[in-house]
């Protein structure tokens, strides 16, 4: 998992778009997105500038990949 920001905000969006198409992604405060280094080469080919960015001390993969918290029915 990395965390990155674009480094425009006229890029953000269409940056995002690729971002959703290759996987899950976490929005954080600051602009921060959090998704799959593989994503990365997809952004690379659209040359959509970002910057990489250290992860949240409290995020780990697993809570990163979870969509919903589970429940028991």
């Amino acid at each position: 998992m990395v965390a990155i920001r674009f480094t425009s905000s006229e890029q953000a969006a269409d940056g995002l778009m690729v971002l959703v198409r290759q996987g899950t992604v976490r929005a954080l405060r600051g602009e921060i997105y959090i998704g799959k280094e593989s994503a990365l080469a997809a952004l690379d080919m659209q040359q959509i500038p970002y910057e990489r960015v250290p992860l949240p001390l409290g995020l780990n993969e697993v809570d990163t990949l979870r969509n919903t918290p589970t429940t028991v029915l």
